[in-house]
C-alpha cells in the first residue's frame, strides 16, 4: 500500500530527505499499477457498451429497462473512477510535493510566494490593491540559478480552455474554431440581466477580442502548447496584467500564456523537493480561472494554503471565502485534512484586530489557522515549516486514505458489474440446442425423393424433360415465325428485282461494262441480299435459347426458392448470376457447376445451325461456277438485252428462295431437338447423377438461412444473438476479474 507511513524514516534524517523519501514511495509502483487498472476499467466499459447494445436490440426491450438503467449507472461510475484514477496517477507521478496557494484577488498570495522563494517583483509582480499575476505559476525549489519557462497556448488550447468557456457560459452562438474566426466574430456591446454575465462578456469582448492583435502572434498554430525559456527581466511582461485608470488593459502577453514555471533555490534550505502552485486570484471575471483551479487542485496539489487579508474596518468572513473553500473541496478530497488558513497581517493597514477576529470566528475546516505577515520572510517560512512538517508526517496516510476510498469503490463496482452480468444471463435465457433444431429443420425441408424440396425439384425437372421431349415432335415456333418474316422480306425487298426502272438500271450497267458483267454483278447482289435476309433468323434462334433458360430459371426460382441468391433476377440473367455465385463460393460442387455451365452456355445461332445448310443454295447465285451442273439460267452474250437479264435474275432468285425454303422446313425441328438435348444434359447432371443430391444438400446447407429465411433464417438469427449474448457475457466475466481491479497491495 501507499502506506508505508508506518515505517517512515525518522531519527536524524532531514526534512528534505523525508520529502524525497515520500516522493520515491509514491512513485515507486503506484502510477504503473493505476495505469493498468485504468485499462481494465476501460475494458469493462467497452464490454458493458456491447451488452447495452444487445439489450436495446432485444425483441422485448421494455423488459430490459431496469438492466439498462443499471448499466448506465455503472458507466457513469466508471467515468468518475477513471477521472479519480487519472488524478491519483498524476499526483503519485510527480517529482515534487506541491503546495497550492489560493485566495481571492489581491489577498497577498504573490507576496507570500516572494517571501518564501526569495524572488522579487521582477519574477512575481505583486502590487497593492490589484490582481497583478494573471496566469498560473509553479515555483519549484531547485539548487542553482533561477530558470523561468513560459508555456504559451496553442491555437487549440487557447480556444478550448480560454475562449469557449465564455461562449458556453454566456450561451453565445457559433463558437470560433480558429483564431481567424474569433477575429472575425461579431461581439457588439450588449446587455445582460446578471451582473456576473455582464462582467464575463466585458472580459471576453474588451480583454480578449479587442486586444487580439496585441497577443495573437504569441499563440502557436496547431494543438500542442509551446515552451520557451525567458529571462528574469521578461517575466513581468508575461504574467502581469496592467490596467489604466479606466480598467482597460495596458499589458497583453499574459493573455496568451498558459502557465509559468520558475525554478529557484528557496530561502529555507531544508524544504526539499517541493513546489508552490500559485493559482490566479479569483474574482476578476476571468472565466477560465475556476476551471484552472479545479484542474490544478485535482492533479497538481497535495495541500492548500488559503490566503486572506481582512479589511481593518470590515472584518468578517465573506460568502466569497466560503464559496472558494467549497469549490476547492469539489476537486481535492479530504480538504479539511489538506488545507491551511493563513490570515495575512498587514503593517500598512494595521489589521491585527481584524486578523484576530477572523481567526476566532473561522468555521471552515482546516488543519490549522495562522496569522502571518506574508511580506515577512520569517513569518512566511514559519508557515511553510508548519505545513511541511505536517506533510512529512501525514501526507502518506492522507493519500492512502484517498486511494483506499477509490479502491473500495472499485471493488464495489466490480461486484455490481458481476450482478448485472448474472442478471443479464438470466434475462436473455441462453439456450444451447439451436444447432440441433436448425439441422432437424433443414433435414425436413430438404427432404428426399418422396417429399420436400428435393422431391419437388425432381418432379419439376422431370416434367420439364417430358415437355421438351414432346416439343421435338413439333417445329420451333420461334424459328417458324422468323422464317415467315424472312420470306416476306425476300418478296418485298428483292433488290434490282423490286426497284423502279429495273430494266433501265440494267441497261445503264450494260453500257458501263457489258451484258456478261452486268448479269454476274446483279447475281452477286441478289446473293448478298438473301444472306442478309436469312441472317435475321438469328433472332428467332436466340428467342428459342432464351425460352429454354427462362423455363429452367423459373423452376430454380419458384420451386427451388433460389431467386433470393441472385438479387431476384430472372431468366438468363438469373442463370448467369447463379452460376457465378456457385463458381465463386461453392467451387467444390463439381456436378452442380457442370449442369449450370451446360444450360448457361446454351446458344443456337444462324451461323452455326442454319447457314451451313442453306449456303449451298445461296452460293448458286455466285458468278463463280463450282459445278458444271449448276449453270446460270441465261447464257449471256454481247447482244443480250436488259429485259432478258432481268427475267433471268428473277428466275434465279425465285429458284434459290424456293430451294432454301425447302431446306428450312427440314430445319424447323432442330432448335426443339437441340433444346431437349441441352435440358436432358442439365437434368442428368443436377438431378439424376449419383452426386447430384449430395451437391444440392451441401449447397443448400450453406445458404439455408437465405432460402428458408422464415423457417431457418429466424432460427439462425436467434442462434447468432444467443452466441453474441454468450460471448459478450463471457467477455464481461473475463474482464471483470477481481484481481484486475486492485492497485493497492
Amino acid at each position: 500500500m501507499v502506506s508505508s507511513a508506518l515505517d517512515r524514516r525518522t531519527g536524524t534524517s532531514s526534512r528534505a530527505e523525508r520529502v524525497a523519501d515520500i516522493i520515491e514511495r509514491r512513485s515507486r509502483y503506484l502510477p504503473t499499477k493505476i495505469a493498468i487498472v485504468e485499462r481494465e476499467l476501460q475494458a469493462r466499459a467497452s464490454a458493458l457498451y456491447r451488452l447495452e447494445a444487445l439489450l436495446k436490440g432485444k425483441p422485448n426491450a421494455q423488459s430490459s429497462e431496469p438492466l439498462k438503467s443499471s448499466i448506465n449507472d455503472i458507466q457513469k461510475r466508471i467515468r468518475f473512477e477513471l477521472l479519480v484514477l487519472s488524478k491519483l496517477k498524476s499526483r503519485f507521478s510527480r517529482a515534487t510535493l506541491n503546495i497550492g496557494v489560493m485566495g481571492l484577488m489581491g489577498q497577498g498570495k504573490s507576496t507570500l510566494l516572494k517571501s518564501l522563494s526569495g524572488l522579487t517583483d521582477s519574477e512575481i509582480p505583486a502590487y497593492e490593491g490589484a490582481a497583478c499575476t494573471a496566469v498560473r505559476s509553479v515555483l519549484a525549489n531547485k539548487e542553482g540559478s533561477i530558470e523561468i519557462k513560459v508555456t504559451l497556448h496553442s491555437e487549440q488550447t487557447f480556444l478550448e480552455e480560454v475562449i469557449h468557456p465564455y461562449y458556453e457560459s454566456l450561451k453565445l452562438e457559433s463558437k470560433p474554431l480558429t483564431l481567424d474566426e474569433f477575429a472575425r466574430a461579431s461581439l457588439p456591446d450588449r446587455s445582460f440581466e446578471r451582473e456576473t454575465d455582464r462582467a464575463l462578456y466585458g472580459t471576453l469582448q474588451q480583454d480578449y477580442y479587442q486586444n487580439l492583435q496585441h497577443y495573437q502572434y504569441l499563440i502557436v498554430p496547431g494543438t500542442e502548447p509551446h515552451h520557451q525559456l525567458i529571462s528574469v527581466e521578461e517575466v513581468a511582461d508575461y504574467v502581469r496584467q496592467g490596467r489604466n485608470g479606466f480598467g482597460a488593459l495596458t499589458t497583453y502577453k499574459h493573455l496568451a500564456v498558459r502557465e509559468v514555471n520558475i525554478s529557484c533555490p528557496f530561502q529555507n534550505p531544508d524544504v526539499g523537493k517541493i513546489a508552490l502552485v500559485d493559482i490566479p486570484g479569483l474574482g476578476d471575471s476571468k472565466l477560465g480561472d475556476e476551471r484552472i483551479l479545479l484542474e490544478t487542485l485535482g492533479r497538481e496539489v497535495d495541500v492548500v494554503l488559503f490566503i486572506t487579508r481582512p479589511d481593518p474596518q470590515r472584518y468578517q468572513w465573506q460568502d466569497a471565502d466560503s464559496a472558494l473553500y467549497d469549490r476547492a473541496a469539489e476537486a481535492l478530497n479530504n480538504l479539511a485534512g489538506r488545507s491551511f488558513m493563513v490570515i495575512n497581517r498587514s503593517q500598512r493597514t494595521q489589521n491585527d484586530k481584524a486578523c484576530q477576529s477572523l481567526q476566532e470566528t473561522l468555521r471552515m475546516k482546516v488543519v490549522s489557522c495562522q496569522i502571518a505577515d506574508c511580506s515577512s520572510p520569517e513569518d512566511a517560512n514559519r508557515v511553510l515549516d508548519h505545513v511541511l512538517n505536517y506533510l512529512t508526517e501525514h501526507i502518506l496516510e492522507i493519500d492512502e486514505a484517498y486511494a483506499q476510498q477509490s479502491q473500495d469503490r472499485l471493488i464495489k463496482l466490480q461486484q455490481d458489474i458481476e450482478s448485472v452480468r448474472q442478471a443479464t444471463r438470466e434475462a436473455c435465457g441462453v439456450q444451447s440446442n439451436f444447432s440441433s433444431k436448425i439441422d432437424e429443420s433443414f433435414t425436413d425441408l430438404f427432404g428426399s425423393y418422396q417429399y420436400g424440396w428435393w422431391s419437388e425439384m425432381t418432379i419439376a425437372f422431370q416434367e420439364l424433360r417430358i415437355e421438351f421431349a414432346e416439343q421435338c415432335q413439333s417445329s420451333s415456333t420461334q424459328l417458324a415465325s422468323g422464317v415467315e418474316a424472312v420470306y416476306k422480306a425476300c418478296k418485298l425487298e428483292a433488290g434490282i428485282l423490286t426497284d423502279e426502272d429495273s430494266e433501265a438500271k440494267i441497261q445503264k450497267q450494260i453500257k458501263a461494262s457489258n451484258p456478261m458483267k452486268a448479269y454476274a454483278d446483279y447475281r452477286d447482289q441478289l446473293r448478298t441480299l438473301l444472306s442478309d435476309h436469312f441472317s435475321h433468323l438469328d433472332e428467332g434462334l436466340k428467342e428459342t435459347t432464351q425460352a429454354v433458360k427462362v423455363r429452367v430459371a423459373k423452376i430454380l426460382i419458384e420451386v427451388g426458392q433460389l431467386g433470393v441468391l441472385a438479387d431476384d433476377l430472372e431468366g438468363a440473367e438469373f442463370l448467369s448470376a447463379f452460376r457465378k455465385l456457385v463458381e465463386r463460393d461453392h467451387a467444390d460442387l463439381e456436378r452442380l457447376l457442370k449442369g449450370l455451365k451446360i444450360i448457361d452456355e446454351f446458344e443456337l445461332s444462324y451461323s452455326g445451325l442454319i447457314e451451313p445448310q442453306i449456303y449451298q443454295y445461296v452460293v448458286d447465285l455466285s458468278n463463280i461456277q463450282l459445278s458444271a451442273e449448276k449453270e446460270p439460267i441465261l447464257k449471256v452474250g454481247p447482244n443480250t438485252t436488259a429485259d432478258l437479264i432481268l427475267a433471268a435474275l428473277q428466275i434465279d432468285y425465285d429458284r434459290t428462295v424456293a430451294r432454301i425454303k425447302a431446306a428450312l422446313e427440314e430445319l424447323l425441328y432442330q432448335p426443339s431437338i437441340a433444346a431437349y438435348a441441352r435440358v436432358e444434359k442439365l437434368i442428368d447432371n443436377i438431378i439424376y447423377h449419383k452426386d447430384a443430391e449430395k451437391d444440392w444438400r451441401k449447397f443448400l446447407g450453406r445458404v439455408r438461412s437465405q432460402v428458408w429465411s422464415k423457417e431457418i433464417g429466424e432460427l439462425e438469427q436467434e442462434q447468432n444473438r444467443q452466441q453474441e449474448w454468450q460471448t459478450t457475457i463471457a467477455q464481461l466475466e473475463e474482464v471483470n476479474r477481481i484481481d484486475t481491479i486492485h492497485f493497492l497491495s
